[in-house]
């Protein structure tokens, strides 16, 4: 076959046309809730026939399954992406303003994020999957922590990088329950303050000999 026949051929449309499906469950998980989130309803946002929905992603735990990991995977890169953007020296910081950032306030990814961790009562392979979730931004934080400030103990990352995270959760869950936004600057202060304390805190003397 010469050069000019496969340029003839047309792209596959199925990444576009999952996405636009995965957009519209979104925004039904946010509007009835995961179980009110139909493939009838899904169809019906994404302007598809259902039996569309079912050849781009199968069947409705199939499509939550994808959902659910699309989610994860999308916050999960755009937190590691914040961090190395960082300044050497400072990508604690620029992840730590990245959680309590404009792109962290309340949205419909926000209300699908918390429908999922209902749902995750109940069910284990959810559960799972979010748990590594928030186990990798823990473990991000902490290995930007070491990155700015090294010969720490591994302790001291570690207790550091959990305080951070829970109040950046703790601050996502307020927020989404109506608490206003302007207390995400005193959370972010006070993450900050965490950020200090690993700063401040005697590097490990190594041992002679």
């Amino acid at each position: 076959m010469t050069e000019s026949k496969r340029s003839v051929g047309r792209p596959s449309k199925a990444p576009q046309r999952v996405d636009q499906v995965l957009d519209a469950f979104t925004r039904c998980v946010a509007r009835y809730g995961l179980e009110g989130a139909t493939l009838q309803r899904v169809a019906d946002e994404a302007g598809m026939a259902r039996g569309h929905i079912r050849h781009y992603v199968g069947n409705r735990d199939e499509l939550r399954d994808l959902f659910a990991r699309r989610i994860v995977s999308r916050y999960s890169g755009r937190a590691e992406e914040a961090a190395f953007a960082g300044p050497a020296g400072h990508r604690t910081e620029a992840l730590v303003g990245y959680f309590f950032g404009d792109e962290m306030q309340p949205n419909d990814d926000s209300a699908a994020i918390d429908a999922l961790l209902a749902a995750a009562r109940f069910d284990e392979a959810l559960r799972e999957l979010i748990r590594i979730a928030y186990a990798g931004l823990e473990s991000l934080i902490g290995r930007a922590l070491a990155d700015d400030h090294p010969g720490r103990p591994l302790a001291t990352y570690r207790d550091a990088a959990y305080q951070i995270l829970a109040l950046a959760y703790g601050h996502w869950t307020l927020t989404e329950m109506g608490f206003p936004a302007m207390g995400g600057p005193a959370a972010h202060r006070l993450a900050l303050t965490v950020i200090e304390a690993v700063a401040a805190s005697p590097p490990t003397t190594p041992s002679a000999g």
